[in-house]
């Protein structure tokens, strides 16, 4: 299997390690800060995860586009669903019309989807998947802690 042997580049492991920094700092916040900072915190989760899922999408819309001499209309439009759905889960914060639940749910379901896609698809380096299956569980987690969080306020 290619991808058992391929090694993402350490530039791409640096900047994946650094693109988890905002989640944990936001989380941690959130979770663990003083009561004044948490509602912010929580936005800057939310802020954060919306940047994320639009990179995400953007670079899936990017394979697409650079792997296949005519694109798939589908697969680009769909790209574009994740950017989508991120700022409809950051609107709901803002109009209050989601509770903090539906929303990080909304993110974890995201960018699982997100996961799902990247991991399966063909296009891309070899190394994707693998580098995929770890950044978005460490994104995940994160957001199982503010998950945790606001079932129990």
């Amino acid at each position: 299997m290619r991808q058992a042997t391929a090694q993402a580049p350490a530039s791409a492991w640096t900047m994946g390690l650094i693109s988890l920094i905002p989640f944990y700092l936001f989380v941690g916040l959130y979770c663990y800060g003083p009561q004044p900072l948490r509602g912010q915190a929580f936005l800057g989760l939310l802020g954060w995860s919306t940047a994320m899922l639009s990179y995400l999408g953007g670079v899936r819309a990017g394979l697409e586009i650079d792997s296949h001499s005519q694109p798939r209309l589908w697969s680009v439009a769909l790209s574009m669903a994740s950017p989508v759905a991120a700022l409809g889960l950051l609107f709901g914060a803002i109009t209050g019309k989601l509770s903090p639940v539906q929303q990080i749910s909304g993110f974890m379901v995201a960018f699982l989807l997100m996961w799902l896609w990247d991991s399966r698809a063909g296009d891309g380096p070899a190394w994707r998947p693998r580098y995929r299956t770890f950044i978005t569980a460490g994104a995940a987690v994160a957001l199982a802690f503010a998950l945790e969080q606001a079932m129990s306020l």
